[in-house]
This record gives C-alpha cells, structure tokens and sequence, in this order.
C-alpha cells in the first residue's frame, strides 16, 4: 500500500514508563529518527543552546565540505604566498568569505573551477541566511504561556457534593483573552470481550472559560452521580494507572499568539477532604494576593461538612 506523502510514518516501537503515582510516560525509541526527517520541528522544539549549537555546526561543515571542494583547484585560489599552493588554512577562510559574503581582501578566485565553485557557495550561503533567519524569527515570535499549576489537586466538599480543586495562576500577568480550560480522567478501562484500552472521560467543571484571564483561577469539577471519577478511591485510581489531564489554551493579548499549557494529577497529588489556602490577604484600603501561599492546602475538618471558607468558584 502507497503511503501519502502527508502520512506519518508509524514508529516502530514505544516504550511506556511507569510514573511515581501512577500513569505513564511513552518513550517513542524512533525519536531521534523523526526528528531528523522532520527538521523543521527539530530547530522549534530543541532549546536555544541546541538550536545555535546546531546553526554552528551546519555553519562549520558547510564551510568544511566547500573549502574541500577549493582543495581540487588548489592553484585557482589566487593572493597566496608567491610559489605556494593555497593549503587547507586558506581554502576554509576563502569559504568563510565567500558564504558571508564578505568580499575578498587578498585570496580571490583565479580560475574557471573555483569561480564556479564560489558562484554555487554564494547561492547556498543565501539559502542559509535565509533558512537561519526565518527559523530564528519562527523562534522569537512564538507565544509562549506561562501558567502555574498548583501542585496538588483536593478533593472537598462544596454545598454537600466532594468536589475536585485546582488552581491554576497566569504568571506572566498579560491578559489572556478566551482562556479556555479542559479536564480528563485518563483511565484504563477492560471491556467484557477482555481488551484493555485506555479511555480519556471528560470531567464537566463548574467554569471552563473565562473571557479575561489575568490573576488566578479556581477550576472545580462536582464528583457527583454523573461524574466518571464518582465511586472511585485514589487506591483504584492507581490500580487502573489513572490521572487527572488538564489543558488551557487561550490567546495572549499582548503578541495576540495563541498560547497552552498542559497539567497532569495522579493519585498522589489528590488530597482529601482538604481545601487550597486562601490568598487573599486583605488590609484596610487594599487587598493583596499571597502567591507563597499557592499550593499549601488545610483540612477541611469533619469530612462531609461544608468548610467554612473555601476557594469561590472561578474567583480570578
């Protein structure tokens, strides 16, 4: 069968590794070999220092693999010594120059091969330039969010029903313009036929968007009759390598890029019958948000009763 050539190619193997707390992590081991077919999303995705590693290193042999090739014409490299041959030394710099665009000072080409040879440099020299800067750019203008999770996710009650709590914190403090919010059970789940498959149910949340994010967000989800983890203990949570998946995405304000973030909960960051610390500090002509205190929780007291202060839902 003709694969198309927007098809991706399916890796050969796929390692999953067991995470403290449960779920796991897949380990695609023909990584490496997709990167480099795919090496536009290489040059996004590795970190700076990789990234200018690797325009180096492309810098360095393009001009390594050209002064080989002014090596076949040795004598065509005219402005050396009088009754010497142009060496390895002076046919790299002539192809530092000549990609550069520099100009020549005392090296020039002298014969029919070698102004070939730098009429072929400077085309891939412009290809270069223009393939750097583009990636470079690509790089720079690319939205980034930065969007604090809290830590651990409670389970408390909220008006009679165990509700499940995160916060999640825009630290950049641009406004983030329809910001939407998305939580999953991840759940391995075996059918009566005896197949294992693993399932992402959906938790419905009290408030899933908001149209102006800039502080904080308190997202709930009411454990209730209808809700996927509603019977379910953090012991069968594990047993079935379940966690809790979050996604936001919205769009920045500022770059007016889209921006995401991701999140994920397993058994042992849920905490039960406890509530998040209130950051709000208020004084007599201000009130103030305690981000020290973001992740710190406290018990709700005796379980099945509602607490007497609690996060508000979707409080910002």
């Amino acid at each position: 069968m003709r694969r198309s050539p927007s098809q991706a190619p399916v890796p050969r193997s796929l390692r999953l590794r067991r995470q403290d707390g449960g779920g796991f992590r897949a380990d695609n081991l023909d990584d490496w070999r997709q990167h480099w077919r795919e090496p536009y999303h290489l040059m996004l995705a590795v970190p700076w220092p990789g990234f200018l590693l690797l325009i180096a290193t492309s810098y360095l042999l393009l001009n390594l693999g050209f002064a080989l090739l002014f090596l076949l014409d040795a004598r065509g490299i005219g402005g050396v010594a009088a009754g010497t041959v142009a060496g390895f030394p002076e046919a790299f710099f002539f192809s530092v120059q000549t990609l550069g665009s520099i100009g020549y000072g005392v090296l020039h080409p002298a014969s029919l091969a070698i102004n070939l040879l730098v009429t072929l440099e400077a085309l891939v020299g412009l290809v270069f330039v223009a393939v750097t800067t583009g990636l470079a750019f690509a790089r720079f203008s690319r939205s980034r969010a930065r969007i604090l999770f809290s830590e651990v996710a409670t389970i408390q009650p909220w008006n009679g029903v165990p509700t499940l709590t995160f916060r999640i914190a825009n630290v950049r403090r641009h406004s983030i313009l329809e910001g939407r919010i998305k939580a999953f059970l991840a759940l391995e789940e075996t059918s009566s036929e005896g197949f294992m498959m693993r399932r992402m149910l959906p938790l419905a949340l009290h408030r899933d968007q908001s149209i102006h994010f800039q502080l904080m967000w308190t997202v709930m989800h009411p454990i209730d009759a209808a809700s996927p983890l509603h019977g379910l203990t953090p012991e069968l949570i594990l047993a079935r390598n379940g966690e809790v998946v979050v996604a936001f995405q919205g769009m920045d304000e500022t770059v007016r890029g889209p921006v995401h973030a991701r999140w994920t909960y397993r058994p042992a960051d849920l905490r039960l019958n406890a509530r998040f610390a209130d950051i709000v500090v208020d004084s007599e002509d201000s009130r103030e948000l305690d981000f020290s205190r973001f992740h710190q929780t406290v018990s709700c007291g005796v379980p099945g009763v509602r607490p007497s202060a609690g996060p508000v839902p979707g409080r910002e």
